[in-house]
């Protein structure tokens, strides 16, 4: 790990949390319950994910992660500025107050769609990048 790979986490987890904290905002102002900006940032954080993994693995084979250059862009994307759009404690904060309000179903509702449409989510980005590489690079 590099000072060069800190830099460049830190830097999108500031843009990723920031876009976040716009999201949670923009939620409250239009009238919807506080839980609903956390799952919009984290959907919307797991669906880019999906896509950038897809990009890369497409443009660079299954070993994306680990190959110099193509690191600092999964470091920059992916753990920096998805893993700061996303967040588990706002997740757990969001179910512990309305289980703590009594709403355990709309907490367990929150998780599962959270953990179940948040990974298809993911995949689906994946898939799409993927396709969308493959239909405009490859000419077979």
């Amino acid at each position: 790990m590099s000072g060069m790979s800190i830099m460049l986490a830190a830097v999108g987890g500031t843009v990723g949390a920031a876009l976040r904290f716009v999201i949670g905002h923009g939620v409250h102002v239009i009238g919807m319950p506080a839980w609903t900006g956390t799952l919009a940032a984290n959907l919307l954080g797991a669906a880019l994910c999906g896509v950038l993994a897809g990009l890369w693995m497409e443009r660079h084979g299954s070993g994306w992660r680990w190959r110099g250059d193509r690191w600092r862009q999964e470091v920059v994307g992916v753990g920096g500025f998805c893993g700061g759009l996303t967040t588990l404690s706002a997740l757990s904060d969001d179910a512990a107050i309305l289980w703590s309000a009594g709403d355990a179903t709309t907490a367990a509702v929150d998780l599962a769609v959270h953990g179940i449409v948040g990974c298809f989510a993911c995949a689906l980005g994946f898939l799409l990048a993927r396709r969308w590489v493959r239909g405009r690079y490859c000419t077979a």
